[in-house]
C-alpha cells in the first residue's frame, strides 16, 4: 500500500475550509484531520503544503489538444503529451475530444484513447472519450469539417461503441430533428451522455431530445441557434431546462463574462460545467497550427480558422477558467463545483469533493490561485 500525507494545508471541504492534513492510501482519501485535533499523520511520503490551498482536481470533458498535440493525431503519444500538460494546470481527469472526421479516423482515435483509459500515466487521468461530431448541422458547423457531417444512425453508433466497451462517455450531436431521438435513447441505454451542439434546431427540439435522454449542452451559446424573447432557440432551451448540464468556455472571448454570469444564474452552480475546448496551440506561442486537418492561426489568445476567421477552439486552460469564475464574484466553493464536482457527479467519477472515500485527486493552489502541484490518485504528477 502506498500512502501520502499532505500536511499544513488549507483544505477545501464541501462547505468550509479547514487548516489541516490529509492521508491518502492507495489513491483513496482515508483521513482528514483538522489541526486543532493535533493528530500527527504518518505515511510513505509527507509533504508540507506551507498553508497552500487544496481543492479537488479540475475535470475537463471537452479538450481537443494542447502543447502541440491533438486527439486527432491518432497517437497514444499525443494523448500522453496532453495528459502531462493539463496536469500542470490542475486537471486530474479529462476526456480527449474528437472532431468531425472520416469514420476510420474516429474509430482509431477511440482505440488510442481506450488504450490509455484509466491507466496510470504521467499526468491527468484519461477516463474516456468525447466525440464532438460528426452528427452536426452545416449551418452551425463552426470549426468542424462539413464534408463528413451526416445524420446519426444506431448502426454507426454501434460501430463506435464496439471499438472498446465503455470508452465513449460523451457524444455531441445536433438533435435538430426527430431522427435523433432513437439514437439518443440508444446512447443512454449504453451509458453514453448525449449533448446538444452545433445545432440549427429550436426549443421544441431540445424538449424532445431531453425526453429521449439528452442531458448535456456542448459549449453553450457557441455553435447553436441563439435566444430571443420570441424564439428561445437551442441556447434558450438550455437555459430553461433543468435536466441539462451546460458546458461553457469561459475565456472571455467565446462568451461575454456577463453571459456566463447569466448562464450560472439561470442554471445554478450545480448545472454548469467549465470546459476549455482547447486546441493544440494551447500553452504555445502565437502562430499557425492545425485543428484536426483545418488550418488555424493563433493571435492575442484567440484561435481562428484561416479559411473564414471563425473561432477554432480555444487556448484556455482550466486554471484560468477557474479564476475567471472567481472574478465574477462567485465563491471558491462555486468555482470548485463548476470546475470539478459537477462533472464528476455527471460522469460517475469518484472525485470532485475532498471527503473520506473519494479518490485523492487534488490541485494545490497558491494565494493567487495558481497551480503549484497536481496529485492524481494519490500520486504527484506535477510540482513546481
Amino acid at each position: 500500500m502506498e500512502s501520502l500525507v499532505l500536511k499544513n494545508g488549507k483544505i477545501l471541504l464541501e462547505d468550509r475550509i479547514i487548516d489541516g492534513s490529509l492521508l491518502v492510501v492507495d489513491g483513496i482519501i482515508k483521513k482528514i484531520v483538522e489541526d486543532k485535533y493535533r493528530e500527527e499523520l504518518t505515511g510513505d511520503k509527507i509533504i508540507d503544503l506551507e498553508e497552500k490551498l487544496v481543492v479537488p482536481g479540475f475535470v475537463d470533458v471537452h479538450i481537443h489538444g494542447c502543447d502541440g498535440a491533438d486527439t486527432m493525431d491518432l497517437s497514444v503519444e499525443s494523448l500522453k503529451k496532453m495528459s502531462k500538460f493539463v496536469a500542470t494546470k490542475g486537471v486530474t481527469n479529462f476526456l480527449p475530444t474528437t472532431l468531425t472526421s472520416p469514420k476510420d479516423e474516429l474509430k482509431e482515435a477511440l482505440r488510442c484513447i481506450g488504450e490509455l483509459q484509466n491507466k496510470d500515466i504521467d499526468g491527468a487521468n484519461i477516463f474516456g472519450a468525447h466525440m464532438e461530431g460528426p452528427y452536426f448541422d452545416v449551418a452551425f458547423k463552426g470549426a468542424q469539417d462539413d464534408r463528413f457531417m451526416l445524420k446519426a444512425t444506431i448502426e454507426e453508433l454501434q460501430e463506435y461503441l464496439d471499438v472498446k466497451k465503455g470508452v465513449l462517455k460523451l457524444m455531441s450531436l445536433s438533435a435538430s430533428d426527430d431522427s435523433y431521438l432513437e439514437p439518443i435513447k440508444f446512447l443512454r441505454k449504453n451509458g453514453v451522455i448525449s449533448s446538444i451542439g452545433h445545432s440549427n434546431g429550436d426549443y421544441e427540439n431540445v424538449v424532445k431530445a431531453v425526453k429521449a435522454g439528452l442531458s448535456h449542452s456542448t459549449h453553450t451559446f457557441n455553435g447553436m441557434k441563439g435566444f430571443t424573447h420570441r424564439e428561445l432557440g437551442i441556447a434558450g432551451g438550455v437555459l430553461v431546462t433543468d435536466e441539462i448540464n451546460a458546458e461553457v468556455i469561459f475565456d472571455g472571448i467565446h462568451v461575454h463574462p456577463k453571459a456566463v454570469d447569466l448562464l450560472i444564474r439561470a442554471k445554478g452552480t450545480d448545472k454548469v460545467v467549465l470546459i476549455t475546448d482547447a486546441m493544440s496551440a494551447t500553452g504555445l506561442k502565437d502562430g499557425d497550427y492545425k485543428l484536426g486537418k483545418l488550418d488555424v492561426y493563433v493571435k492575442d489568445s484567440q484561435a481562428r480558422l484561416k479559411s473564414n476567421n471563425a473561432l477554432a477552439g480555444s487556448v484556455l486552460t482550466m486554471d484560468k477558467a477557474f479564476r475567471n469564475v472567481l472574478s465574477l464574484g462567485y465563491t471558491i466553493f462555486d468555482a470548485v463545483k463548476m470546475s470539478s464536482t459537477n462533472a464528476c457527479k455527471e460522469f460517475g467519477i469518484n472525485a470532485g469533493k475532498i471527503e473520506i472515500g473519494k479518490r485523492g485527486d487534488f490541485a494545490i493552489l497558491d494565494s493567487e490561485k495558481n497551480v503549484t502541484m497536481t496529485i492524481v490518485g494519490g500520486k504527484i504528477k506535477y510540482q513546481i
